[in-house]
């Protein structure tokens, strides 16, 4: 074999090997998106209303988002034995529907309103199924 021969059939092996990783990636961006957000609302004895008011944007959030587009399934859950702690579980078709919810005006307005109730910092983890 040639220098050349030999240097053209290793770089098509290593680029072969870096194929199946960028193919997973853009897999998983076209992918179901599911996120997992905490909302740790101050407690009334702390902030009075704050757990009422918190539920009130939360249901307002809830509404709204069931109108946009690439949503599969979004749920509110609280927790059992701390009323003030919520679970939000939003599955979306895939990232780019993801990325609009997170950008649209209602869920931005969300973000603002529920600021003055948090107890901690907002935690959001978006999510793909393991494979």
């Amino acid at each position: 074999m040639t220098f050349l021969t030999r240097t053209l059939s290793a770089a098509l092996l290593l680029g072969s090997l870096f194929v199946p990783a960028t193919h997973t990636l853009a897999q998983t961006k076209s992918a179901a998106i599911t996120a997992i957000v905490h909302v740790d609302i101050i407690p009334d004895y702390a902030k009075a209303q704050s757990e009422e008011r918190a539920a009130q944007i939360l249901r307002v959030e809830t509404a709204a988002t069931q109108h946009d587009s690439g949503l599969v399934s979004y749920d509110v859950l609280q927790q059992n034995d701390a009323s003030n702690h919520y679970t939000i579980v939003e599955t979306w078709v895939d990232e780019a529907a993801y990325a609009r919810h997170e950008g649209s005006a209602h869920t931005v307005k969300f973000r603002q309103d529920i600021q003055e109730y948090l107890g901690s910092p907002f935690d959001s983890r978006p999510h793909h199924r393991f494979q």
